[in-house]
């Protein structure tokens, strides 16, 4: 991604999954199901870039600054929503949205502070 979170990308991710939260009632779960599937492709996009990012030999930390401290509130949420979920046909995709919110998490938590980045 060159040093650019795609927050397009991650915005729609978040409201696809937030839909799917929401329509969690209505009993139709093979649309929430394909909405989670969406939410995941694109974080596990979106991981893979930050990733890929953030191992480069010079990277732009006040671009992921702000990223990472509201992450550092929601992936939690994220977490708890999804792990608060019991239903077996959702079960798997429920797994893998909660790795990657896992995994998202750490980076923010391994995250430099602001007066650091504002150092260098």
């Amino acid at each position: 991604m060159y040093g650019e979170i795609d927050l397009e990308l991650y915005t729609l991710a978040i409201i696809r999954l937030n839909t799917a939260f929401e329509k969690l009632d209505d009993n139709n779960l093979d649309d929430v199901k394909a909405m989670f599937e969406e939410s995941l492709n694109d974080l596990q996009t979106l991981y893979a870039d930050i990733v890929e990012d953030l191992n480069q030999e010079e990277v732009n930390l006040n671009e992921y600054y702000l990223f990472f401290q509201n992450g550092k509130q929601t992936f939690p949420q994220y977490i708890e929503m999804l792990g608060s979920v019991e239903n077996e046909f959702l079960e798997d995709v429920i797994g893998k949205l909660m790795n990657i919110f896992n995994n998202l998490n750490k980076i923010a938590d391994a995250f430099p502070k602001n007066d650091l980045i504002k150092s260098q």
